[in-house]
């Protein structure tokens, strides 16, 4: 059996087997074959490549969040593979590999989805198997008839933490600060711009709790001295003065917690 054949079978494995007995929910086959049409839609010709989306943002009913989120990381994973794949048959290029987000909203029905999609080549999506996707890539261009000589680029990402000092923005006076958890101590200046915060390496705020998603929440502006919280479909989920939100408006003080971690958005006093 090639090593494309047992990848296949393994991705068929988690999407159907694993949620035999849920079959009133959504399957997670069903997110597969959806993001594969997302794909297919807003696919991009260019001089010589053809390019498709590498950011998938997928919105459920809670009661179908919930089963598949308990997948955790893993399932994202595989999810991202299966995609690779699927472009990599129809001779496709991804900027990075594709990163998949899962999202809580109860403004979609159960059992239905809706999926945004984006480009973005500073994203960086870990795989933890780099030799194998190199050999699973390699196998799938050599035996495809009627190849077409394509590129999949791979950038690797780094952003790191800044000072509390010296940031130019609305925010300057306001940061976040980690009160409890491994990280205990760190600040992080909030600025104009949106915050990713997890455990990967591409995030802006990178924290070391085991209990933090890879990519488990944004901050962005929300109004005067306000910020727009969002879950971005972590495993262990998001509290704010422990109530478990997916989408909330917060203020300075509120106590914001991801898993062992507390974080508080603080003003900085005036001089």
């Amino acid at each position: 059996m090639s090593l494309l054949a047992r990848f296949e079978g393994m991705a068929e494995f988690l999407f159907t087997e694993a949620f035999k007995k849920s079959a009133s929910r959504l399957q997670p086959v069903e997110i597969a074959k959806e993001l594969v049409k997302s794909m297919l839609r807003n696919k991009q010709v260019s001089i010589s490549q053809v390019y498709v989306p590498n950011i998938y943002r997928v919105y459920l009913h809670s009661s179908d969040w919930g089963p598949i989120a308990s997948f955790g990381d893993a399932f994202l994973i595989e999810l991202s593979k299966y995609l690779f794949a699927e472009a990599e048959r129809n001779g496709y290029t991804f900027l990075t590999k594709p990163a998949i987000e899962l999202h809580s909203d109860e403004t979609v029905n159960p059992r239905q989805m809706i999926i945004e999609v984006d480009f973005d080549d500073s994203i960086v999506v870990d795989w933890g198997d780099e030799e194998k996707d190199i050999e699973l890539a390699n196998e799938v261009r050599l035996n495809q008839s009627n190849w077409r000589e394509s590129t999949t680029i791979f950038r690797e990402g780094v952003k790191t933490n800044l000072p509390v000092e010296g940031v130019i923005g609305r925010n300057l006076d306001y940061f976040l600060e980690i009160i409890e958890g491994p990280d205990i101590g760190r600040r992080f200046s909030l600025r104009d711009e949106e915050v990713i915060i997890g455990r990967h390496g591409q995030c802006n705020l990178v924290l070391l709790d085991p209990e933090v998603s890879r990519r488990h929440l944004k901050i962005a502006p929300g109004g005067e001295n306000g910020w727009w919280l969002d879950d971005l479909g972590s495993t262990n989920g998001t509290y704010v003065n422990g109530q478990r939100i997916t989408h909330h408006t917060t203020a300075p003080g509120d106590r914001i917690s991801i898993g062992q971690s507390v974080l508080v958005i603080q003003r900085s006093p005036l001089p």
